[in-house]
């Protein structure tokens, strides 16, 4: 009887991603799948171990005893397991201390090294696709192994302390964050912000000479990195309530340094290592909304520099709770900000808290929430993401007469909040998502 394929079999033949691969066997053991596809290197071993690296040799995914591993430009490593919680599989996750860490990066060495013994001593039996051009040789598979090899614990420690140069504070970002260029044009803030947990010391906006320096280190931090990138974040809750002739000039900066769709060629003078991968364009953030703002004509300018999507935090569309939050915008001001947004052709991604209202305040909340939402110019492309508000103010409410949802009461209301908002979804093509930090892969 034949035994059954693996994923590693599978993918020599269907991994199409892949453009360079191949199958090696030894003996009974598993098959070890090993392939490039664009800006990373993947290794099988038949089901599991996975393990994905980019092309520098620093592993970014780990997949070993069902337990997924996720490690971060800044070393840290989250681990990512689905537990059962009565008939439901749900994702939770939790950050690795220091010497699990350790143990886990020299695991995955060990791991290169091993292989580079047996393709050393010609122990490993080839099997290659179909197509001499999707080959991989053994030279350049123990040459991309023997990068993996140099990141020991002294290498690692050195890319934390870039890290930490290049990111004094750390920066937030908005759901669905994968893989996206955060660009750091202010430390600080200075507005009351119920989204951004940065620390809110004296708001310091970089001058342009210091973003292009920071933006130079971001780059050196990825390095060949950026390919995988699909977006620039320009974050800090801040930025685009600064003079005009500033965001033009950070904006300038990252398109001239990034490699983005509509910019020049060899944007980031990392060459052909770059050129395979380009930016969508760049996003930024906003979650408070004076009547002074932007013309649409700065909007344009914005978009013409590849300002493409602007998130907005909203706690919500009553005003009388968002005043809890420190917030005193009108919703009509809200509506004109989005229309002068949208007049530009710049997406927007809406960042609701479905629980702001707490048991209080919950009907009051759903219900001017919704209607503000039916208010804005919203519409294909457009998200509005619900966010669990306790997960965000990691358990601390601005409310002070506030009561916390339970976890059965949070899923309730933000299904009532969901089904309200079908008519809203479904006549404007809007796509209305809920948004869990448990299921945010950083």
């Amino acid at each position: 009887m034949m035994s059954a394929r693996t994923e590693a079999d599978c993918l020599l033949d269907q991994g199409a991603l892949y453009k360079s691969r191949v199958l090696l066997r030894l003996d009974h053991d598993a098959p070890i799948f090993a392939g490039f596809k664009a800006g990373a290197f993947s290794l099988y071993y038949g089901d599991e171990p996975i393990f994905h690296f980019d092309l520098e040799g620093r592993w970014q995914r780990a997949y070993l005893d069902g337990i997924h591993y996720l490690k971060a430009l800044d070393t840290t490593v989250r681990a990512i397991d689905r537990v059962r919680e009565g008939s439901n599989l749900v994702l939770r996750r939790r950050t690795l201390g220091y010497a699990e860490v350790s143990d886990l990066d020299q695991q995955i060495r060990q791991v290169a090294l091993d292989l580079i013994d047996r393709l050393s001593a010609d122990r490993l039996l080839r099997v290659d696709p179909q197509g001499e051009s999707l080959r991989l040789d053994s030279e350049t598979l123990r040459d991309f192994l023997e990068r993996v090899v140099l990141w020991d614990a002294a290498t690692w420690f050195a890319q934390r302390e870039r890290y930490l140069a290049t990111y004094p504070t750390t920066p937030f970002q908005p759901p669905d964050g994968i893989n996206r260029v955060v660009l750091q044009a202010s430390l600080g803030r200075s507005r009351p912000s119920t989204f951004d947990r940065e620390s809110s010391n004296a708001y310091q906006p970089r001058s342009a000479s210091e973003f292009e320096k920071h933006a130079k280190d971001v780059l050196r931090l990825w390095g060949v990195r950026i390919r995988q990138a699909r977006a620039a974040y320009l974050s800090g809750s801040d930025i685009l309530h600064q003079p005009p002739r500033d965001v033009c000039a950070y904006l300038s900066s990252i398109a001239r340094m990034f490699p983005i769709n509509g910019a020049s060629e060899d944007a980031t003078g990392l060459g052909s290592t770059a050129g395979a991968a380009r930016l969508e364009g760049v996003h930024a953030f906003l979650e408070d909304f004076p009547e002074t703002r932007p013309a649409q004509e700065d909007w344009k300018a914005y978009r013409t520099l590849h300002l493409k999507r602007v998130y907005l935090g909203l706690e919500s569309g009553d005003p009388s709770i968002r005043k809890g939050y420190g917030k005193q915008w009108a919703n009509q001001t809200l509506v004109e900000w989005v229309r002068d947004v949208k007049s530009a052709d710049i997406h927007i991604s809406l960042l609701l808290l479905d629980d702001a209202g707490g048991r209080e305040h919950a009907v009051p909340h759903q219900e001017a929430t919704v209607a503000l939402l039916k208010q804005l110019d919203l519409g294909p492309g457009d998200v509005v993401a619900l966010l669990d508000g306790s997960e965000v103010l990691e358990g601390h409410h601005h409310l002070s007469n506030l009561t916390a949802m339970s976890h059965v009461e949070h899923r309730e209301a933000q299904a009532a909040l969901r089904n309200a908002l079908r008519p809203f979804q479904s006549e404007r093509k809007v796509k209305v998502v809920p948004y869990s930090l448990d299921k945010q892969w950083m």
